[in-house]
């Protein structure tokens, strides 16, 4: 998933990996980006694989790598960011990062990658209901714990019916814009 965000940057131009690791604060907020010890690791990783070149630029500071992304890395970009993303705990994040880059999709691709998050943003709303009922019937938890689960459940559909309400709405937007 980080894979994909730095090749999307770098479809628009060349950065280094302070630059990279703050554009994706921006995108995913501080507390889930990746730290500077497996930014560069998975900078150099890519740089192996072909699919970035890193340079040496040097400022009056300090010389910095600068990244560049290879034909290589621009084919692997189209794969990771047109394929379906799968149910796991990184599925929510996939999908934010996947959104920062609909500019460099077709109105069809963008279309695909926003039906998959809907899909799977229908899919929360249906989990957390089928766990709300779930936890209103279960003998092993004291209410009081219940009470506050439910809480807790309560939130979580509220942030989910406002994603799926959003990217629907995206979603009708983007149609009437097409015709």
């Amino acid at each position: 998933m980080y894979e994909l965000f730095i090749l999307g940057q770098l479809m628009d131009r060349p950065m280094t990996g302070y630059q990279l690791r703050k554009a994706l604060v921006s995108v995913v907020g501080q507390e889930l980006t990746i730290s500077f010890g497996a930014l560069y690791p998975l900078l150099d990783k890519l740089a192996a694989a072909g699919e970035l070149q890193l340079d040496f630029k040097t400022t009056s500071k300090r010389p910095q790598k600068v990244a560049t992304l290879t034909k290589s890395g621009q084919q692997h970009f189209w794969q990771l960011i047109l394929a379906p993303v799968c149910l796991n705990k990184q599925t929510q994040l996939t999908f934010q990062i996947k959104l920062n880059f609909l500019h460099l999709l077709t109105l069809s691709q963008q279309l695909t990658v926003l039906a998959d998050f809907q899909a799977f943003a229908q899919g929360q709303l249906t989990r957390l209901t089928e766990h709300q009922v779930q936890l209103q019937h279960n003998v092993h938890m004291l209410a009081a714990d219940i009470a506050d689960a439910l809480l807790v459940v309560d939130l979580q559909l509220v942030r989910a019916q406002a994603q799926f309400d959003w990217v629907t709405t995206l979603i009708q937007t983007k149609k009437e814009t097409e015709r």
